[in-house]
């Protein structure tokens, strides 16, 4: 579930000296009344500030336009609320009740605040006017400065030192590399929406399995083809076909299920029919891959064998003479093998769906001339149901459905590269970190889908 505003506390030391360092403002020195209770500060999403400040020499705080019917600042620059109200029990019987003190870091305004105190008679309970959507609870860092540390995650992944030495540069503030980590966990579930907006209805899914301090995770991903952008991500003990079915589900509508392409697992074509999508599209990289796997398994067992046979025949002959001799007698069957492949990948080179079926009437005429383990291959694996293999030269689906899953693949690769899986130490860590690189990714697609808008030709 995506959070939209971080609530874990961002502590920043020495903010006095961030103060003198950046503006040289002068604190607050404002009566306070001597009943100092203990502050319990009340969260609520109601109200926002904004600080504005015009000379740096001479700082004014100011109120926003848009707040100025909620705030106040009073003669001695003393922040209120011009319609108190009791958080705890919607009281309006409310009295002022002494001054809170807050250092604060923004943009805009880096020093000492003095905020309003209340006290209820009804609950007798006491609040402070509050500005939680725009400093988190218990933070004194605004939230869109904490935002910024998301905007250079997501445009070029820099390491969280790297991000503390940006704000160091542009903004002269010392800030630690473990509050950049916090203000950057915006993910608190084990799902990413990246609410895309319209979807294509033209689907990649994979399964990418993460080891996360010796605990397997399978991370599942849908992804747009047309638009080129991820969908949303699941992270799971398992890679069941429940989850695959719920996951697609929940973030695809019924009118949205055109197509989608999926890697050969078994259960993968029942989950997609009880989705109802149109074409369910087998990947024919993941075939050809499954078969060469196939085939340099019988070869190394057949090179083995004649290798194991030369060596009783010729004893005293040398280990060169062997390895020629096992090439000779092994080439006629590296023969039948690239004969039988020719004809099995011509059906994916076409371009045309009645040429790519006449080449699967070919390989079953041609089937008793290959070598059995390709020919129960394929009898097995391909020939009960090519038809999804070739789904993508269908004239609905053509230059839509990719006869691979190569986008998604490369989504996971571009997001988490094979030298990171065993990187992180916890899942939350990850999630997060893929969320911000899947989210860079997206903003870098719509800005290249920006620039190739046709250009209108004048006559």
């Amino acid at each position: 579930m995506l959070v939209e505003k971080n609530n874990k506390a961002l502590p920043i030391n020495n903010v006095l000296e961030v103060q003198q360092k950046l503006f040289g403002f002068d604190d607050f020195n404002h009566g306070k009344r001597k009943n100092r209770r203990k502050r319990n500060l009340i969260k609520s999403n109601d109200f926002q500030f904004k600080f504005d400040v015009g000379d740096y020499k001479d700082p004014e705080i100011k109120i926003t336009d848009e707040y100025h019917t909620k705030y106040y600042i009073d003669e001695n620059g003393i922040i209120g609320s011009l319609n108190p109200i009791c958080p705890h029990c919607n009281s309006r019987k409310v009295i002022q009740w002494g001054l809170y003190s807050k250092n604060i870091v923004s943009e805009q305004y880096c020093g000492n605040i003095q905020i309003q105190r209340y006290h209820c008679k009804k609950c007798d309970k006491t609040f402070i006017t509050n500005f939680c959507e725009h400093f988190d609870f218990y933070s004194n860092i605004s939230n869109s400065l904490k935002e910024k540390s998301w905007q250079i995650k997501e445009l070029n992944w820099s390491s969280l030192r790297d991000i503390a030495k940006y704000y160091k540069i542009f903004y002269d503030i010392d800030i630690s590399h473990e509050t950049i980590r916090k203000a950057l966990i915006v993910i608190e579930d084990n799902e990413i929406d990246y609410n895309i907006g319209n979807l294509s209805g033209y689907y990649g899914y994979d399964a990418q399995w993460v080891k996360i301090n010796k605990t397997w995770k399978f991370r599942h991903a849908l992804y747009d083809l047309t638009q080129r952008m991820p969908v949303a991500e699941l992270f799971a003990d398992e890679e069941s076909n429940r989850d695959v079915y719920d996951f697609i589900k929940k973030y695809t509508d019924y009118k949205d299920r055109i197509a989608i392409v999926t890697d050969t697992k078994a259960g993968y074509d029942r989950v997609m029919d009880e989705l109802k999508f149109k074409r369910h599209q087998y990947c024919t990289f993941h075939f050809k891959k499954n078969l060469n796997k196939l085939i340099r398994t019988k070869i190394n067992e057949c090179k083995r064998k004649i290798t194991k046979k030369l060596k009783n025949t010729y004893e005293n002959k040398s280990e060169k003479f062997i390895e020629e001799k096992t090439d000779e007698e092994l080439q006629p069957f590296k023969d039948e093998i690239r004969y039988a492949l020719q004809l099995i990948y011509y059906i994916f080179k076409e371009q045309s769906l009645d040429k790519a079926k006449s080449y699967i009437q070919l390989i079953k005429a041609n089937m008793i001339n290959f070598p059995d383990f390709i020919r129960e291959y394929l009898e097995v694996n391909f020939l009960p149901h090519y038809k999804s293999y070739i789904y993508y030269l269908e004239k609905p689906y053509k230059g839509k459905l990719d006869d691979t899953n190569n986008k998604t693949e490369g989504y996971f690769r571009a997001t988490l590269p094979k030298g990171q899986k065993r990187k992180y130490r916890s899942l939350q860590g990850l999630i997060n970190q893929i969320y911000h690189r899947g989210n860079g990714l997206i903003k870098n697609q719509r800005e290249n889908q920006k620039k190739e808008k046709p250009k209108m030709f004048v006559r």
